[in-house]
């Protein structure tokens, strides 16, 4: 991600403190979102399922750390509520400047070129949230009662505690 597209964002949020992945409705009926509190406003991300799923893959690849249970999140103050950005994705990017050590999150949410929401968070915040996202991928769905896991797609799950 190159400074060149941190300049073309219109909304600029900061550093971000609170990052989170969140799935609302019933099963089959559910939307998507991440929800961000920055330094320069909160915001709500809405995005596809298979979207986020992608997303949460590529933040664990990039990090090289494996999936772990995500424990819920904090309760939301009631100022939390309110948010200064309502957006869905268009397309998403991913960056990292080596010299802060931070991770930059480039939502874009239009097809204009500048109409794109920039985040810079730390590594726990990102990964964190990518914990978060696939809990709330699999949250429809049945689980194993030996491990844990989520059926995918109906598909025959094959438990490792069996073998």
């Amino acid at each position: 991600m190159s400074a060149d597209d941190q300049a073309h964002a219109r909304h600029d949020l900061g550093d971000c403190s609170r990052l989170e992945a969140e799935s609302l409705g019933p099963a089959g009926q559910r939307f998507f979102r991440l929800r961000a509190t920055a330094e320069h406003g909160t915001a709500l991300i809405w995005i596809e399922k298979e979207e986020l799923r992608e997303l949460a893959h590529t933040i664990k690849r990039m990090l090289r750390t494996p999936v772990r249970p995500a424990f819920p999140p904090p309760p939301l103050n009631p100022d939390d509520v309110l948010v200064d950005f309502d957006f869905k994705v268009v397309s998403i990017a991913l960056g990292h400047d080596k010299v802060r050590d931070r991770y930059m999150l480039l939502v874009q949410v239009s097809d204009e070129e500048d109409d794109a929401i920039v985040l810079w968070m730390e590594t726990e915040t990102l990964d964190r949230m990518a914990d978060q996202a696939f809990e709330a991928h699999d949250a429809g769905r049945a689980r194993c009662p030996l491990c844990g896991a989520a059926a995918v797609d109906g598909r025959r799950h094959v438990c490792p505690r069996v073998n």
